[in-house]
């Protein structure tokens, strides 16, 4: 028997199988009956990623993915016709498939489209892609365009990887209803003093602040003091000296993660500041600190005493922190009735057993909008770009 003698159920099942978009694209030109059956297929497609090899076996996507690689050139006459509901679409490696002009008419046709990832997609001379996505929720990009700031009261998520504090400070009155903000700032210049607006409904914060050679004043936490209804934050330490305003208590702060960015800053720790600064966090409930050789059993014992609502603590590369504070800690829980889970270099495996909820899986784009679930066990540099909520 000929494949193409195969009833339409089967062939749709075999097309099922097929998430890599350069493959979609090739059946889709068979013939006619292909094209119909494909179009099928793709009709249930909700993602379009890149995929980037970081030596793990081939993706295994769900139905509603479908990755490309960039690599080789594609026909992209029928890329419309294919994808009629995407829900969010990475163009960040796109440009080596498909000219600037066949991703502006792809734009344009998907009335769908919630999400763009769209780093360094774009030709000198080009106009933006995201002029055309004025529906948008969700922005990856290196910078804020003057386009997203024209939708800024519609994107709940913004993810920006050639940026910094100081610059959205200017733009963050254009974000309004701004849920869930990243900001890596690689660019050399340090972050200052926050004094911009209040952002009421931030609900998620993920920084990688920048300061230089790790001596200027950390403004980090400062920005959180203007996110009173802030829930959760990943926070990427690369400085000493962080700016701690004691009078001002984040009581909705339930779950942190700190790592240190540069192991030879925390030669000179300033365990007095870290001390003030989770003062202001009465009612944390999760908290990881990562990277830290300079971090002792005497310094887990009085965070304890000071997180009174702690019930998940865990450190990651802290080689200092010893089962005396374990067994510290397993006497505190007797003493007062508390139930906190601590985790360190000897036990830190138990910590996916114990919490099987908590994700370590390394994807773009991530099922909920759970910051425990999707960020708390995972490295700032594989964090979700998008969290998706289930109504997505």
């Amino acid at each position: 028997m000929f494949i193409n003698e195969l009833p339409d159920e089967c062939l749709l099942i075999i097309f099922g199988s097929i998430n890599e978009l350069d493959d979609l694209v090739h059946c889709y030109l068979v013939c006619s009956k292909w094209s119909h059956l494909i179009a099928e297929r793709t009709r249930k497609v909700k993602y379009l990623v890149e995929y980037r090899w970081n030596g793990d076996n081939a993706p295994n996507y769900t139905l509603d993915y479908v990755y490309y690689l960039a690599e080789e050139p594609l026909d992209t006459t029928c890329l419309s016709t294919l994808f009629p509901n995407l829900i969010i679409a990475d163009f960040s490696g796109f440009l080596s498939k498909v000219k600037h002009e066949a991703i502006v008419t792809l734009v344009k046709r998907m009335k769908s489209l919630k999400g763009l990832i769209n780093h360094c997609c774009y030709y000198e001379g080009d106009e933006s892609i995201f002029q055309y996505c004025d529906g948008l929720e969700m922005v990856s990009n290196d910078h804020i365009e003057p386009c997203i700031k024209e939708n800024g009261v519609n994107i709940k998520q913004l993810h920006l990887v050639r940026y910094n504090l100081d610059r959205f400070r200017e733009d963050a009155h254009y974000f309004p209803n701004l849920q869930k903000l990243y900001i890596y700032n690689n660019e050399g210049s340090p972050d200052r003093y926050y004094d911009g607006p209040i952002l009421e409904e931030l609900k998620i914060v993920e920084l990688s602040l920048s300061s230089y050679d790790g001596t200027d004043i950390y403004y980090g936490f400062q920005f959180m003091d203007s996110c009173p209804n802030l829930q959760s934050a990943h926070i990427k330490l690369d400085s000493n000296s962080i700016f701690v305003n004691e009078s001002l208590k984040h009581k909705s702060l339930q779950d942190l993660v700190l790592s240190f960015y540069d192991q030879d800053y925390t030669d000179i720790f300033e365990w007095d500041e870290l001390k003030r600064l989770f003062m202001k966090y009465p009612n944390l409930k999760h908290l990881v600190l990562c990277d830290n050789r300079r971090l002792e059993d005497e310094h887990i014992e009085q965070l304890v005493r000071i997180l009174p609502n702690l019930v998940l603590f865990a450190v990651r590369e802290c080689p200092r922190v010893t089962q005396e504070a374990a067994n510290f800690v397993q006497d505190y829980n007797k003493l007062y009735g508390r139930s906190i889970k601590f985790y360190f270099k000897e036990n830190y495996h138990e910590i996916q057993s114990d919490w099987p909820q908590l994700s370590t899986k390394c994807e773009k784009i991530s099922q909920g909008f759970d910051f425990m679930k999707h960020c708390f066990l995972k490295d700032f540099g594989k964090l979700s770009t998008f969290l998706i909520s289930s109504d997505d």
